[in-house]
């Protein structure tokens, strides 16, 4: 039941609807808006689940844990979004691409997600 809070917490609308926003706005990304609605929450849902089973395996605390998952998550969305050419972008637009992931992801977890987690 608590893998299940992690992946409602993770999937919730204040986690995914910044995403949502930038995606939105996007002109150069190379796939459909609704594909992305539809994937995103199940994404960063599962990134709550993991980050759980690795804190729980590592002892980490809630600060910990969120700090770890901002940097995977991001890094990993980062290494999706260039191998599968998400978004038509310059190199030097890419580079700004990932810091702004990176600090995207910073603020979703350690902010948002870790505010919810405390008070639910």
């Amino acid at each position: 039941m608590k893998y299940l809070k992690q992946f409602i917490i993770g999937s919730s609308y204040l986690v995914f609807a910044p995403h949502f926003y930038a995606v939105q706005n996007s002109q150069v990304k190379t796939y459909g808006y609704y594909e992305y609605t539809m994937l995103a929450p199940i994404w960063l849902g599962m990134w709550n689940v993991i980050s759980l089973i690795l804190a729980e395996h590592f002892k980490l605390t809630m600060r910990k844990r969120f700090l770890l998952v901002s940097v995977l998550a991001s890094i990993s969305i980062m290494i999706l979004s260039t191998f599968l050419k998400t978004y038509d972008l310059s190199p030097a637009e890419w580079l700004k691409y990932y810091i702004l992931i990176f600090l995207k992801y910073l603020f979703i977890w350690n902010i948002i997600v870790y505010n919810i987690e405390k008070n639910i």
